[in-house]
């Protein structure tokens, strides 16, 4: 009975420790209502990215350190014998702050210059969420024959990090969020 019980601890602890890290950090960012409409000359992009804070990253905010997040669009070419080949479009970057003094959350877009402020987190995280009828670069003189596809992929980190945890980051997702992206496919 003593040996079964020992066994039966080993194999708990064994998909404690190795399955439910990944599971509980698998995903942060996520696309939802991903559209791409237009043609090659004007796709228009309607998308929402949730994204799902760390407490790790809810602390650094409150104390002062500011948010980093892009979101990449990439335009890739199906390849059948080895790696998909993708080039990058454009990237839309944003910087979150929490201003202590009126605490007031200042998001600003770094590409287009604007700034808004929010008086609580969840409205800030909705408009950095947002990206409504934004137009991408003319991909006609990079399309080819072949198939292609958009990939829409978006991360989010600390600006900066002590020393001590910037090894930490390295083997932990709790410092950083990141998304697997979408495929869009081009007709």
């Amino acid at each position: 009975m003593l040996r079964f019980f020992k066994i039966f601890i080993l194999q708990l602890s064994f998909i404690w420790l190795f399955f439910l890290p990944m599971q509980s950090f698998a995903e942060n960012i996520d696309f939802k209502d991903f559209k791409l409409t237009g043609s090659a000359s004007n796709f228009q992009v309607n998308t929402r990215v949730e994204f799902e804070l760390t407490e790790y990253l809810r602390n650094a905010l409150q104390n002062g350190i500011s948010l980093n997040a892009r979101i990449q669009f990439r335009l890739g070419k199906h390849n059948s014998w080895w790696f998909n080949d993708d080039t990058p479009l454009l990237t839309v970057t944003y910087q979150l702050k929490y201003h202590a003094l009126s605490r007031h959350y200042l998001l600003s877009r770094n590409d287009t210059n604007q700034h808004w402020n929010f008086s609580n987190l969840p409205s800030a995280i909705r408009k950095l969420s947002e990206l409504r009828k934004y137009s991408l670069p003319d991909i006609t003189k990079s399309l080819e024959d072949g198939e292609y596809y958009i990939l829409a992929a978006a991360d989010m980190a600390p600006s900066s990090l002590g020393l001590p945890l910037r090894f930490q980051s390295l083997f932990s997702d709790q410092y950083k969020l990141t998304s697997e992206g979408v495929l869009w496919p081009l007709p």
